[in-house]
């Protein structure tokens, strides 16, 4: 196989071990989009700070050092929405982005749609326009088609530039919801969400544009080569090696500008 570059367009890396990053540059991955999540709920703010600033400096260092170049995401998960202090941590994402500290707005989004992440969400999408910035939306495994056209109807309120979304755990059927809305599909392929045929499947299906493939990779059960795999599943899949590029290379690394 011919194709042996590759960028993760979504992981949470720092949740990982020197091994698995070792593992992945081995492979042909150049680079990682990192984004924020915490695995509990904060008590209050001080955690997405530290974490914020964990990502941008210290992770980013670390990367650099197994041959990955990568770009920082911040933002407030939904399920990493602070008990107190939501305002301090949203001053403080406007402080990386106010000193270019950081590339994109994520992982943002809704994971029951309750009332205080659509309020948390909209104040972030108002941060993003102001810095004319990327997103990455995050979709539930729960009642997720329910739950992506609610996300949709905020996107559209805060009129956002749709060709720099990306709305990511996407299945086949939100992919072509997302060909209509005119923003950015990633799929993440990892166990209980999506596998390699399931991506080459979607990439055959609707073409290479605006989809990115991920690995979601983090504390829980994924792989640091699900890219390399994918693109192996796809060239068996009998997709252009191009198309294949696209999708695991090519389309991140012109929006997140690596």
């Amino acid at each position: 196989m011919v194709i042996v570059r590759f960028i993760d367009s979504h992981t949470h890396v720092y949740l990982r071990s020197a091994q698995d990053l070792e593992s992945m540059s081995a492979a042909g991955v150049e680079g990682v989009v990192v984004c924020s999540y915490f695995p509990v709920k904060p008590t209050g703010p001080s955690t997405l700070v530290d974490l914020h600033r964990w990502i941008t400096e210290d992770e980013s260092k670390r990367l650099e050092n197994y041959g990955l170049t990568s770009r920082a995401a911040i933002g407030i998960h939904p399920r990493s929405i602070p008990f107190s202090g939501v305002d301090e941590v949203l001053d403080n994402i406007s402080s990386f982005f106010e000193r270019k500290k950081a590339f994109a707005l994520g992982e943002v989004g809704l994971e029951t749609a309750s009332e205080e992440e659509k309020d948390v969400l909209v104040k972030q999408i108002a941060i993003a326009n102001k810095y004319d910035l990327p997103i990455i939306f995050h979709t539930p495994r729960q009642n997720k088609g329910e739950i992506f056209e609610k996300l949709i109807k905020l996107i559209l309120k805060g009129k956002v530039d749709l060709g720099k979304v990306i709305i990511d755990h996407l299945t086949a059927e939100l992919v072509a919801r997302m060909r209509d809305i005119g923003a950015n599909a990633g799929l993440t392929v990892q166990p209980g969400k999506m596998t390699e045929k399931d991506a080459a499947s979607i990439v055959r299906s609707f073409g290479p544009e605006g989809i990115t493939i991920n690995s979601d990779l983090s504390n829980l059960p994924s792989d640091p080569l699900t890219l390399p795999k994918v693109a192996r599943a796809m060239i068996e899949a009998g997709i252009d090696k191009v198309d294949v590029e696209k999708v695991t290379y090519s389309n991140i690394k012109t929006l997140l500008k690596f």
